[in-house]
C-alpha cells in the first residue's frame, strides 16, 4: 500500500469552510424540502467508458444506449490515484456518521507526546503516531460528513449540532497534535522520522509556527467558531413581519404577485432587521480574528491569514496594488459586463445532461473522475428551500472521495456552476486533495467553467451568449471580489472603537462606488447588504483568491482561442498543483503572474473583446 500524504488536522480546520464558488448565493424558491436520505445524486445511471476504453466488463445493450459518446480514458476501477483511502470507497449514502471521540484522541496525542520526551526509539514512536495519525483523519471526515449533511437541510437539529460540536472540539485535537509534533521535532528521531515517514523539512513548520500551543489561541478559534455558527443560523429562515405576519424573507422575495414598490419594502425591512443583527456577528469575529494575530505577534490579522491559512507567496501590501489596478482597468468595463449577463431556464436534469456531456468531450482524469462521482454518488443538485445557498466541493479524507454540493437556480447559469464545482472535484480526485492552495484549487474550477463553453451541447445562439456572458461574468467577479476585499481588508484596519454597522455600511458604500456603480439614490438598497457575503463570517481573507486564480484561469482560456492548447494547458497545471502556491505553479508552468506589470491592462482589453 503506498504511504498516505499528511493531511494535518489543522489543514481541514480551512478547508471544510470554504464555499468554493461566488455569485450563487440565491436561495431556490418554490420547492419541496427533502430529508438528507432523499438528496443523493440519483438523477442518470452509472456511465462507464465507451468502445474507446478496454472494458472489465461487457456494457449491456440497455447502459450503452444510456452512456454518452466519450474521449478515450481510463475508467476508476482502473485509475492510479496518488494515495490509497483510510476505508473503503463507498455510495455517500451509505456513509454512517458516528461522533469521533474527541477526548480519547487528544488523550492519546498527550501521551505520545510523554512518549517521545522520555526518549523513545524511532519504531516506538511511528507505531503509536500511525494509529492516531487514522483517528485525526477519521475526525476531519466526520467532520466533514456532518458539514454536508448540515448544508443539505439547514433545518436538521442533530447534523446542526454534530458539526458545530465537531468545530468546536477541532482546535482541541489541533493543539494536541502541534504539541506532539513540537515534541518529535525537538527529538534525537527527528531527522529518521522526516527521512523515513514525514518527509524532508516537514517539522521546519512546526519549529516556526505554534498556533495550537498557545492556549489563548484555541480559546480565541473557538470563540471565533461559535460566532460563525451563530452567523449561520441567523440565515436559516430569515423572517420578516409582513402586513402583521412573520414570514419567510425567501418566499416573500420570491412571490411574484408582489409589485416593485411592495418588494423593495420588503427589502428593506429585511435589511433593517439582519444588517445590525449580523453586524453585532462580524463585530466580534473582527475583534477576535485581531486578537489572534496579536497573540501570535503578527502585523495584522490579514497577514495571519495570508501565511498560515492560505500559504500564499504573495502579500496583502501587493492585494492592495493589484486591487488599484483592477478599479483602473476594468471598472470602465462594468456597463458592457452587465448588458451581456444572460439567463436561460434549465432544469437540473439538463445541467446534469450537459455536465456529462462536458465532462466526456474532454475525456482523460475529468471524464474518469465524472464516472467517480456518479459511480459513488458524490454530488448534490437537488432543489429545497432547506438547503444552504451556495455551492462547494468538499472532501472526505479516510474515503479519499470529493464532494460537489450545488443549490441550483434553475437556470443556465447553473451549468457554469456545475462545471466550477465539478473542476474542483476533478482536482480533488486527481490530485487525492493534495493542492494545498486555496488560489490553485479556484484555477482548475474557473478554467473549465471557460474550457466548457466550446464543447458543451448547447444550440449556436446560447453558446455565443454564454460565451459573452462568461467574459462579463469575469469582469464581475474581478470587481465585486475586489469591491469584497477592499472592503474586508479595510474593516480590519478600524479601532475598535469605530466597529459599528453605520461604519460598515459607509465603508461598503465607498468600496461599491470604486469598483461598481454609483448608487447614488439607491444608498439603502446597497450599502447595508455587505452581511449577506458569507465569506466575511466564515472564510475571512479567502476573497481575493477568485481574483487571483480568475487571470490564471484567463490564461488557460486565452491559450485555446490562440492554439487549441487549454486542455492541455489545463492538465499540466493539473500534474504541478500538488503542494504548490499560485506564483510558483504559474512559474513552473511558464505561466503569467496576474501581478505583473501591464497583466490588468492587457485582461481588460481582452474581455472587452469577448463581450463584442
Amino acid at each position: 500500500m503506498k504511504q498516505r500524504k499528511f493531511y494535518s488536522t489543522l489543514t481541514a480546520l480551512v478547508l471544510i469552510l470554504a464555499l468554493l464558488i461566488s455569485g450563487c448565493s440565491q436561495t431556490p424558491t418554490d420547492t419541496q424540502p427533502q430529508t438528507p436520505g432523499e438528496v443523493q445524486g440519483t438523477f442518470f445511471p452509472i456511465t462507464t467508458a465507451t468502445q474507446e476504453v478496454t472494458e472489465t466488463e461487457e456494457p449491456t445493450e440497455e447502459s450503452t444506449e444510456e452512456t454518452t459518446q466519450a474521449a478515450t480514458y481510463t475508467p476508476y476501477w482502473e485509475y492510479e490515484r496518488p494515495y490509497e483511502s483510510q476505508l473503503p470507497e463507498c455510495s455517500f449514502d451509505q456513509i454512517v456518521y458516528e461522533r469521533p471521540d474527541a477526548q480519547a484522541i487528544i488523550d492519546d496525542f498527550t501521551a505520545l507526546q510523554e512518549l517521545v520526551e522520555s526518549g523513545a526509539s524511532y519504531s516506538e514512536i511511528l507505531d503509536a503516531y500511525v494509529l492516531l495519525d487514522e483517528a485525526t483523519y477519521y475526525f476531519s471526515t466526520m467532520d466533514t460528513y456532518a458539514y454536508i449533511r448540515y448544508t443539505l437541510d439547514l433545518n436538521d437539529p442533530y447534523y446542526d449540532e454534530e458539526y458545530n460540536w465537531c468545530e468546536e472540539q477541532l482546535p482541541l485535537v489541533a493543539q494536541a497534535e502541534e504539541k506532539c509534533f513540537i515534541a518529535m521535532g525537538k527529538s534525537t528521531q527527528r531527522e529518521k522520522l522526516e527521512a523515513e515517514y514525514f518527509g524532508e523539512g516537514f517539522f521546519d513548520y512546526y519549529d516556526e509556527n505554534q498556533i495550537f500551543s498557545n492556549d489563548r489561541v484555541v480559546e480565541l478559534m473557538q470563540q471565533e467558531t461559535a460566532l460563525q455558527s451563530e452567523y449561520m443560523a441567523l440565515q436559516s429562515d430569515m423572517t420578516i413581519t409582513w402586513q402583521g405576519e412573520e414570514v419567510l424573507v425567501d418566499e416573500l422575495f420570491g412571490d411574484e404577485s408582489l409589485d416593485y414598490s411592495s418588494y423593495m419594502k420588503a427589502v428593506d425591512l429585511y435589511y433593517q432587521k439582519y444588517n445590525p443583527l449580523c453586524a453585532e456577528i462580524y463585530i466580534e469575529l473582527i475583534k477576535t480574528r485581531n486578537a489572534i494575530a496579536a497573540e501570535l505577534e503578527y502585523d495584522s490579522y490579514a497577514d495571519f491569514a495570508y501565511e498560515y491559512y492560505y500559504e500564499r507567496d504573495y502579500s496583502p501590501a501587493q492585494v492592495s496594488a493589484y486591487l488599484d489596478s483592477i478599479s483602473e482597468h476594468l471598472s470602465r468595463l462594468y456597463y458592457t459586463a452587465a448588458y451581456n449577463d444572460y439567463s436561460s431556464p434549465m432544469s437540473t436534469d439538463e445541467t446534469m445532461q450537459l455536465l456529462e456531456g462536458v465532462a466526456y468531450a474532454f475525456g482523460g482524469p475529468i471524464a474518469t473522475a465524472y464516472d467517480y462521482m456518479m459511480a459513488y454518488s458524490l454530488y448534490d443538485i437537488s432543489e429545497s428551500t432547506s438547503k444552504m445557498p451556495g455551492s462547494y466541493m468538499t472532501y472526505l479524507n479516510s474515503y479519499e472521495m470529493p464532494y460537489m454540493y450545488v443549490s441550483p437556480t434553475n437556470d443556465i447559469g447553473d451549468l457554469m456552476t456545475a462545471v466550477h464545482e465539478f473542476g474542483h472535484f476533478v482536482d480533488g480526485y486527481v490530485n487525492c486533495n493534495t493542492t494545498s492552495s486555496i488560489d490553485c484549487n479556484e484555477i482548475f474550477s474557473q478554467s473549465l467553467e471557460f474550457l466548457a463553453l466550446d464543447v458543451a451541447d448547447l444550440s449556436d445562439d446560447e453558446r455565443e451568449n454564454l460565451r459573452k456572458s462568461q467574459a462579463a461574468s469575469a469582469v464581475m467577479t474581478f470587481l465585486s471580489q475586489a469591491c469584497y476585499a477592499d472592503f474586508e481588508a479595510q474593516l480590519y484596519l478600524l479601532p475598535e472603537e469605530e466597529l459599528s454597522a453605520e461604519k460598515f455600511n459607509e465603508i461598503f458604500a465607498q468600496c461599491f462606488e470604486a469598483y461598481l456603480y454609483d448608487i447614488t439614490g439607491y444608498e439603502d438598497l446597497i450599502a447595508p447588504s455587505w452581511f449577506e457575503v458569507q465569506h466575511f463570517f466564515i472564510a475571512p481573507h479567502y476573497i481575493i483568491s477568485y481574483c487571483v486564480s480568475l487571470d490564471a484561469a484567463l490564461q488557460v482560456y486565452q491559450c485555446e482561442l490562440a492554439d487549441g492548447s487549454g486542455l492541455e494547458n489545463y492538465f499540466k497545471l493539473l500534474s504541478l498543483s500538488s503542494g504548490e502556491s499560485i506564483l510558483a505553479l504559474l512559474e513552473k508552468a511558464d505561466m503569467t503572474s496576474p501581478f505583473s506589470e501591464g497583466r490588468m491592462e492587457e485582461l481588460s482589453g481582452f474581455l472587452r473583446d469577448q463581450m463584442r
